[in-house]
């Protein structure tokens, strides 16, 4: 998912991160071509968005595409504790934001994915009702969850693959309701279609559709109830991709399961597994992010690694020539982007990235909706520089199917 980041990343380990983020910094602003409205949002205090809007996800009352950042209506950084950003395309992105335990939202409706008991899109944030005392939230593809302090799960929006856990299928619902059948959850992300929650005692449950073995039971049945992923305990973190996952093991390993056309599982193949398989290489792991097709890790010394789909550029390697017309190599097991090192928060979308440095950020890959945010629709692949050292933002946050960034 998640895109969005969906929970909060941790933070790095000190004494590193000032001396990687200044080389970072000074390496990436080495870059043609920056932004000319990198400056012009200096001291905004509001969420920014840029990139596809037909659906009113960037929030700031219109349906248009912004090719630069612009703010989110009413919404402030200060005020945002969390935000994750949903939706299968362009044509269906929504977002949802996390305001002081409540939930705003805005986007696409159709499935009743903004949670507000009717079907109509709204171009600014409304408040999400019936959710107190929420501590995480996560966009799906037509869906959405949110969790409370008490460790309680709810869900609302697409149905039409028991993605709400609500032991029905074929169905929507436009207000949250609980998720029963699960002891106490600490963490949820959602997919594409499917739905997946950690829980306290570090066991991961999932439910939704089980077409390309994302549900991680061993077979590829739809299942329209939490059921537990297999083979895995003492989990960490968990992030859902479109029609694959990711967790982070309490020995700083990652695992994988799902869909791997794009050798998004990064186990040296292209072959999906209906269990959680090993991600080659990589340890020391101290975040994951997954794109819709492609995943970023952080390992504990600060150090990016990337694989899956690498079409735009998304994996940052700079041995290609950066043209267009040349066809880049998907990765199917994790290789390292050194100009990512020392990245205080990373977010992967459907064909694009976007991180933020102590001061700067800075977006790579497809563009072709304006989602880097440098004024054009040209794909990039280098990162460029989208706002200037004191823009304070601290989060970003992508479409998890659809090309629309967001930044607090």
């Amino acid at each position: 998912m998640s895109r969005t980041r969906r929970s909060p990343l941790r933070t790095p380990l000190p004494g590193r991160f000032s001396a990687a983020a200044v080389l970072t910094a000074a390496a990436l602003t080495a870059l043609p071509a920056l932004a000319p409205a990198a400056t012009a949002n200096e001291g905004n205090p509001t969420v920014l968005s840029w990139g596809a809007g037909r659906t009113g996800q960037l929030g700031n009352g219109t349906l248009s595409d912004s090719l630069s950042p612009s703010s989110v209506t009413s919404l402030f950084r200060g005020d945002v504790d969390q935000m994750s950003a949903g939706g299968t395309s362009s044509a269906d992105s929504f977002a949802l934001a996390r305001t002081d335990k409540t939930v705003k939202s805005w986007g696409h409706n159709s499935s009743g994915q903004l949670g507000n008991g009717g079907n109509t899109n709204q171009t600014v944030p409304t408040t999400v009702p019936r959710l107190t005392d929420i501590k995480d939230v996560a966009a799906g593809g037509k869906h959405a969850l949110a969790l409370d302090t008490s460790g309680q799960v709810y869900s609302w929006g697409d149905n039409s693959y028991g993605q709400l856990g609500n032991n029905r299928t074929g169905d929507s619902r436009t207000v949250p309701d609980r998720v029963q059948g699960m002891p106490k959850v600490k963490q949820i992300s959602a997919g594409c279609d499917f739905s997946l929650a950690l829980l306290e005692n570090g066991k991961v449950y999932a439910w939704g559709r089980g077409i390309h073995g994302q549900l991680g039971t061993g077979n590829r049945a739809t299942s329209s109830v939490p059921r537990q992923v297999q083979g895995l305990e003492n989990i960490v973190e968990i992030d859902a991709g479109c029609y694959h996952a990711l967790a982070l093991t309490a020995d700083d390993t990652v695992k994988s399961w799902g869909y791997n056309l794009y050798g998004q599982l990064g186990n040296s193949s292209t072959k999906s597994s209906t269990l959680p398989v090993d991600v080659d290489w990589i340890e020391g792991v101290s975040d994951i992010e997954a794109g819709a097709f492609h995943n970023y890790v952080k390992t504990s010394d600060s150090h990016v690694w990337g694989w899956g789909n690498n079409q735009y550029g998304q994996l940052l390697e700079s041995d290609e020539a950066f043209d267009a017309n040349v066809s880049r190599t998907n990765r199917t097991a994790p290789v390292e982007i050194p100009r990512l090192e020392g990245v205080q928060h990373l977010a992967a979308g459907a064909r694009h990235g976007v991180a933020v440095t102590a001061d700067d950020v800075f977006t790579w890959g497809h563009n072709g909706e304006g989602q880097l945010g440098n004024g054009t629709t040209v794909a990039r692949y280098e990162s460029v520089k989208i706002l200037n050292e004191g823009s304070a933002i601290k989060n970003v946050a992508v479409s998890l199917g659809g090309n629309t960034t967001y930044a607090y």
